[in-house]
């Protein structure tokens, strides 16, 4: 319970900080903002997967990105942490080792593409996060949502039914409740 405690503050710190600020040029500003979004990304991400749980309770091992992510590095980044699995970055097109893939990590891909990708993990268990997709309606897990106020996500719950991981109950409702208003 704790955990989730501190889960949720910090999710709620992501949410309800403002960017930085600082004076400076606009391109500095900017600079500071993607950063900004990136970390935002990174924590909400290594929150969701802190909160998974795979059949039987094996650790995941592999995380992989696939397609143009913006916030790639900063998902690398995470691989200093003592987590259980490694960030592993797949250049466009180059799809063919993701069957040891624990976590699948979709940047921008043509839709296609993205469609096979999941369509192949489907029933697998699988944590697949896809980068910004608002109506979170291609088969992806976790949809990020990357809006002016900062990033939020939801959750398919048909996906994670079918791929067997079990996300935590508050996390879900979570995902739902900061669904951004359009």
């Amino acid at each position: 319970m704790m955990r989730f405690l501190i889960f949720f503050a910090l999710i709620s710190v992501v949410f309800l900080t403002p960017g930085p600020v600082k004076a400076a040029s606009s391109s500095d500003t900017e600079v500071d903002k993607e950063q900004g979004v990136g970390q935002q990304v990174s924590y909400i991400v290594l929150g969701i997967i802190s909160y998974s749980r795979w059949p039987e309770n094996l650790a995941p091992a592999k995380a992989c990105i696939v397609g143009t992510a913006r916030y790639e590095q900063a998902l690398l980044n995470q691989n200093i942490n003592r987590n259980s699995y490694t960030w592993h970055s797949y250049p466009e097109g180059d799809y063919w080792d993701l069957s040891s893939c624990d976590i699948l990590y979709i940047g921008s891909l043509p839709s296609s593409e993205q469609y096979s990708l999941l369509s192949e993990i489907s029933s697998k268990p699988v944590l697949s996060i896809v980068e910004d997709s608002p109506r979170c309606d291609g088969g992806s897990l976790i949809c990020l949502n990357l809006i002016e106020k900062g990033v939020s996500f939801q959750v398919n719950l048909d996906a994670v039914a079918r791929s067997g991981i079990r996300i935590h109950p508050q996390v879900l409702k979570l995902g739902r409740e900061l669904e951004p208003t359009r």
